[in-house]
């Protein structure tokens, strides 16, 4: 390049040689991608198509039960290895090997109830779920045991968290399988899978693991969250509902890292592969025309092919988790098996950043005190605490709008009838006494966010179901169980549930007309409507909502009407809220003195008009 010392600016040949260099680069880089890394790109696609094209594919079992039998008649019906842990009790069959009898030992299906939460059930019962393990070939010279094959028991039956199990299949012409369950003290099944090859020729195999269920669950879509086939796979959450699997059929996907299963409100089951192994994760349902109530829906993982020289084995672990989303649980595996967001299963939603903190709050002051509804009481004191700063300012000015209020019906009686002039003043009398009509917005709106997290934490959390409080609330996950409607139980007759509007209801409905009348009266008649009505709405609204959320806003609004009243109270605003005496000479008073400056202003107006006349 020519550089001069003296000149400035780049020298034309060096802008030449510049933008040459640059077109140069540019060329070469689109030849390299088009010509080498293009190329390079399609051939290895091609190469995963051919071997996806190539790999055995999953399959459901797609025979429709000709005939629904009890699910204890068919349990019964076969010889089973029993598996017993802390929290889990159930079966395994010995004849096709599958996970399809699992209950919950601490969760009853009703409050103070007997009858365990079943979670899986054998084909041929009413909603059937259960998982399978095993191998798959891309031979179909090769033999695999299948539903109808008899596993051998090697030597104990009983599966505990201190004893495995394990079964043996042979195809009898030198292919052995052999598969070792284990279980924890929790929800955790370990299934460690192994195939030998004494057969004299080589063999390829898959390992392959799958859900299946039946028809929708008990109850599905009446959480508050996400309920169906679900899992973080390749750094991302698949949620794909049933309906949407219906009308797609299958979804597949392919990671190194990953979980999938089936989501329920409270209750997950799910299949957690080797991770850092390329797996493909497959989402796919087989409707039922004949009775949609007997959809099949499935979820299964296929791993990466292992090819079996004459005379070698191969092993695969699999972990299967059934049972409740308890989030301390579910961390704790995720770090223990390296597997990335498990927590994910429970449905935190888009407030995550809040509803997530607020749950472990909340577990945290049940570990404290014992009782969920006074954790409640505890977290409210919390939240109200931490936004008591804005609602301070908040509150001040609303008492600030009370105390101006004679200024205001003096600007609006003035200059009622221009409006930008009106404008003007009010805004110039705001800025004077430093209050801000929309900020009583702001408590509202703060709240509100929060609100939706605590819904939603006592919506989700496994722990707070049939948890009781004191007195009358014995499951807080509940509506409330009393209602004025019969007055509170000493009529005898039940209201219809749209009805129950309990005393928490009650309280929750005081507090918030006492609130109203702490605060200034709108000026609009629409929304002095709306702000007379807000009360009675929201506490029949809320009152369908577990007992927990009404404890929380009731209690939070008792708070408010506290901090509201002490700041009022702070600067020189009285309060009337019994005091019906003082209350009306209050109004008189301010009656007197607006109809006195209505009176000031209309003489104005008529001495003008007599001067310019």
């Amino acid at each position: 390049m020519n550089f001069d010392p003296n000149q400035k600016a780049m020298h034309p040949k060096d802008k030449r040689n510049l933008i040459i260099f640059v077109l140069s680069s540019l060329l070469l880089w689109f030849a390299f991608e088009h010509f080498v890394i293009g190329p390079r790109m399609a051939a290895v696609k091609q190469q995963q198509a051919i071997a996806e094209q190539a790999a055995p594919q999953s399959k459901v079992d797609a025979d429709p039960a000709t005939k629904i039998i009890p699910r204890a008649e068919k349990i019964a019906s076969t010889k089973r290895i029993t598996l017993s842990s802390n929290e889990l009790i159930g079966s395994i069959p010995v004849v096709g090997n599958r996970i399809d009898d699992i209950s919950l030992k601490n969760y009853f299906t009703e409050l103070k109830g007997t009858e365990k939460v079943i979670l899986m059930s054998p084909s041929d019962t009413d909603k059937p779920h259960y998982a399978e393990t095993g191998w798959l070939s891309d031979s179909t010279d090769i033999k695999m045991p299948n539903k109808d094959s008899v596993w051998k028991i090697k030597d104990n039956d009983t599966l505990t968290p201190s004893t495995p199990v394990t079964l043996t299949w042979s195809d009898g012409t030198g292919l052995t399988f052999e598969k070792t369950y284990k279980i924890d003290e929790h929800f955790m099944l370990t299934i460690t899978q192994k195939a030998t090859n004494t057969s004299g020729k080589e063999i390829t195999l898959y390992p392959y693991s799958s859900l299946t269920r039946k028809g929708l669950p008990e109850n599905h879509g009446k959480g508050f969250g996400y309920e169906g086939p679900m899992g973080y796979i390749a750094d991302e959450l698949q949620e794909i509902k049933y309906n949407t699997l219906e009308e797609d059929g299958i979804k597949k996907f392919t990671s190194l890292t990953g979980w999938i299963g089936f989501g329920e409100k409270y209750w997950l089951a799910a299949l957690l592969p080797p991770q850092m192994e390329q797996s493909t994760f497959t989402f796919q349902a087989t409707p039922n025309l004949k009775d949609p109530t007997q959809n099949i829906y499935q979820v299964d993982i296929r791993g990466e092919k292992e090819i079996l020289a004459p005379g070698k084995s191969v092993e695969e672990t699999l972990n299967l988790f059934v049972g409740a989303k308890q989030i301390k649980l579910l961390d704790e595996y995720e770090d223990k098996l390296g597997v990335k967001h498990f927590d994910l299963a429970v449905d935190f939603g888009l407030l995550y950043f809040l509803t997530k903190p607020l749950y472990f709050l909340l577990i945290l002051f049940n570990s404290w005190v014992g009782n969920f509804g006074v954790a409640i009481i505890l977290l409210t004191f919390v939240v109200r605490g931490a936004v008591y700063p804005l609602a301070s300012k908040s509150y001040r000015s609303f008492a600030g709008l009370k105390k101006v209020a004679p200024k205001m019906a003096e600007i609006k009686e003035r200059y009622g009838n221009d409006k930008a002039k009106l404008h003007q003043e009010l805004v110039k009398l705001y800025e004077t006494e430093k209050v801000n009509p929309m900020a009583g917005c702001f408590p509202i709106l703060l709240q509100m966010p929060v609100f939706f997290a605590i819904y939603k934490v006592m919506s989700i959390a496994v722990e707070m179901r049939h948890a009781p409080f004191f007195g009358w609330i014995h499951d807080l996950s509940a509506h409330d169980p009393l209602t004025v409607f019969n007055l509170f139980g000493l009529l005898p007759f039940t209201p219809p549930s749209f009805l129950m509007i309990g005393p928490w209801s009650i309280l929750m409905l005081l507090m918030m007309l006492f609130q109203k009348h702490l605060n200034p009266p709108p000026t609009d008649q629409i929304q002095k409507d709306m702000a007379n009505f807000m009360p009675w709405i929201m506490t029949y609204v809320l009152s369908s909502f577990a007992s927990g959320l009404v404890i929380y806003w009731a209690i939070s609004n008792v708070l408010s009407v506290l901090q509201q009243a002490y700041i009022m109270r702070s600067m020189g605003v009285p309060i009337y809220l019994f005091d019906k005496e003082g209350a009306k000479e209050h109004a008189d008073s301010h009656k007197i003195e607006a109809a006195k400056v209505v009176e000031k202003i209309r003489e104005e107006k008529s001495d003008k008009k007599d001067e310019r006349a």
